[in-house]
């Protein structure tokens, strides 16, 4: 029955009667899937075949209530809600491990639900289709539910078909839609769920408890204003209590409307689903920094004191380095030096390179670790240091990844070239080149003593990306020099903390086997057993689940050597936008503005803008020019009246 021909709900049905299937329903919002499950339940029920359908869309309730997994039975002509898992957000593609780790256990509780395990299974799928969500999520899905047909509405675009896996084989069925329905708007969509909420906390009541007197899980707000209309959870003994709305916290007092009695709650889930002017909706972590992001302001300088001299000693234009999640990101050369950005993934022993200028205060051994480079361009301040590179690279080492605008593979090659490679045998230096034009990457393969480039397949490039691994994404975008410069955007996928309660709770102390359930979460080797100290042997999935508390990652950008047209400042923005820390270049004051204008290079004022529009969190300005070598502080104060966001490193002086 597979095939193109749209196929009605019931046909469908008739076609595998009596035999169970387990069916996952793809495809956008909008696209009458609602409509679908109800006629797909409704047939089966007529059959008198045994069926649950398990909602995985939380923003979007067929049956239960938004922000929450549900798993149902079709009852005559109204829902049965089996069971519920909380997300308390409605952005699967946010939240994708915590929405696939409930789903795995309400597809578990499923016979003990039933009394039985033969049982036709009806999953639907959040409205993810493309990007990297689509592409992490929904094989996942597929996977956890044991699928063996897929379902999608007819009309639809098929795009999450690229997402499928290509093995096992699955059969692919188009669904037609009833004629006489039509879909909602998304408008219409938000308003329903927006009143189903209200209406289960209708008749709730007022419960109130102290915020340290519970374990936080999920992204609790640091800001107690932000607390206003959260959706939370509550729950004791790892068994659901309530769901419920957060109303204040006040003096470090929680007050909530509930729909069921939390006496005795011991946790609390809370993420970014919040009821707020009138409807239930997704709130981005808030600010700290105050005002708007376009509005000028001129605060009193504040000190940060960086962390300095990560990779070798503090010298007069001393490094720059930073935690952002579990990454170290150390700006080598300072603010006046040539640029070089390393960026050490602290759980996946491996370090990031963005640029490579001067590379005199980085030791040999650094460059052992590297696995990708992504430079800007091939000025000489921004390559320069690449013979080094190449050098350390001598031995037994996987081939590094190199990115880079038109005309990379050229550069590369030509430095290579230059040198006499008789003595390495096998040990030659071996890249990977990427080279960006557009929608897709040229590959190549360079190995040192080579005859010339090994042409590689091209790499489509999605929305920007052009690394993506279980634990990050890397973007890029082109900008203007007056010649094609790239600027970057690490973004992890989440960040972890451990929860020091739980470990005392089971009697564990920190060890080893902390770092290997790190490198398991990051690698998703779910399945991975970790013997513990206690001699319990859990897996990587388990322990997360207990010991691991997972929030979203914070995301770094990169850009230097471009100019301050709207058509840079646009694409940076859109780039850089909500990241934790922006390094971005401001090369000029702005009584220079003619030559930054002729060199193609930001002043304080354009850099600060970016900075604003894009809404970072912090700013660490670099790329001085040398002009300001003894105004220093210039340039800060400068900045200073543009933005609020900017780092100010504490120089500290060589020792003598």
């Amino acid at each position: 029955m597979s095939g193109s021909d749209p196929s009605t709900a019931e046909a469908f049905i008739d076609h595998r009667f009596p035999k169970h299937w387990r069916a996952v329903l793809l495809g956008r919002d909008g696209a009458s899937k609602s409509i679908l499950i109800h006629s797909l339940m409704a047939a089966l029920q007529a059959r008198g075949q045994r069926a649950v359908c398990l909602n995985c869309a939380p923003e979007r309730s067929v049956f239960g209530l938004p922000g929450t997994l549900s798993l149902g039975q079709f009852d005559g002509d109204q829902w049965r809600v089996l069971a519920v898992n909380p997300l308390c957000s409605l952005d699967a593609g946010r939240f994708r491990l915590p929405l696939l780790m409930g789903v795995r256990q309400l597809l578990a509780r499923i016979p003990s639900l039933l009394g039985t395990d033969d049982y036709t299974l009806i999953l639907d799928t959040p409205g993810l289709t493309h990007g990297i969500a689509a592409a992490e999520l929904l094989p996942a899905l597929i996977e956890s539910a044991n699928a063996d047909v897929l379902l999608f509405p007819e009309g639809d675009d098929l795009s999450a078909a690229g997402q499928i896996p290509a093995a096992p084989p699955l059969e692919l069925i188009l669904l037609r839609v009833p004629d006489s329905t039509s879909g909602q708007s998304r408008a219409e969509r938000r308003q329903q769920l927006s009143q189903q909420w209200q209406d289960y906390l209708a008749h709730g009541q007022t419960w109130s408890a102290r915020l340290d007197s519970l374990a936080l899980t999920g992204t609790p707000p640091d800001v107690p204003n932000d607390w206003q209309g959260r959706q939370l959870a509550l729950y004791r003994d790892g068994q659901l209590l309530s769901l419920g709305q957060a109303l204040t916290l006040a003096d470090g007092i929680l007050t909530a409307t509930i729909a069921a009695p939390a006496t005795g709650a011991d946790r609390l889930l809370v993420r970014d689903a919040a009821f707020r002017d009138g409807q239930l909706q997704t709130v981005s972590r808030p600010s700290r920094q105050g005002p708007p992001a376009d509005q000028p302001v001129r605060p009193p300088a504040v000190e940060v004191r960086a962390e300095l001299g990560a990779l070798t000693g503090v010298a007069e234009d001393p490094q720059i380095a930073l935690r952002v999640g579990h990454a170290v990101a150390s700006l080598v050369n300072g603010v006046m030096g040539d640029p070089l950005l390393q960026l050490r993934l602290l759980h996946h022993n491996r370090s990031l390179l963005f640029d490579l200028g001067d590379t005199g205060r980085m030791p040999l051994r650094a460059a052992h670790q590297v696995s990708d480079l992504f430079l800007t361009h091939a000025h000489a301040d921004h390559i320069g240091g690449f013979v080094w590179f190449l050098r350390s690279r001598i031995g037994h080492f996987p081939p590094c990844r190199v990115f880079g605008p038109p005309g990379l593979l050229q550069h590369i090659w030509g430095m290579m070239n230059g040198i006499l490679w008789d003595r390495v045998d096998d040990r030659g230096p071996c890249f990977e080149i990427h080279e960006w034009s557009g929608d897709h990457l040229r590959r190549w393969r360079l190995t040192a003593a080579s005859r010339g480039p090994e042409r590689l397949a091209d790499q489509p490039v999605d929305d920007g990306m052009i690394v993506r691994e279980p634990g990050f994404v890397v973007r890029a975008t082109e900008l203007d020099h007056g010649t094609p410069v790239l600027a970057y955007a690490y973004e992890p996928q989440s960040q972890i903390r451990v929860r020091k309660d739980r470990l005392a709770q089971f009697g564990l102390t920190p060890g080893p086997w902390l770092q290997q359930l790190k490198q398991g979460y990051f690698g998703a080797r779910w399945t991975e057993r970790i013997a513990l100290e206690n001699g319990q042997s859990l897996t990587v999935e388990e322990l997360v689940q207990t010991l691991l508390l997972v929030e979203p990652g914070e995301k770094l950008a990169y850009a230097t050597d471009f100019g301050a047209s709207e058509e840079n400042i646009k694409r940076l923005t859109r780039l850089a936008r909500n990241a934790h820390t922006l390094f971005c270049e401001s090369s000029f004051l702005v009584e220079d503005q003619a030559q930054a204008d002729r060199t193609h290079h930001l002043t304080t004022e354009a850099c600060a803008l970016i900075a604003n529009r894009a809404r970072v969190r912090q700013l660490v300005a670099f790329h001085f020019s040398h002009r300001y070598e003894k105004r220093r502080d210039d340039v800060y104060r400068e900045l200073q009246q543009y933005t609020h966001r900017v780092l100010i490193p504490q120089h500290q002086p060589a020792s003598g």
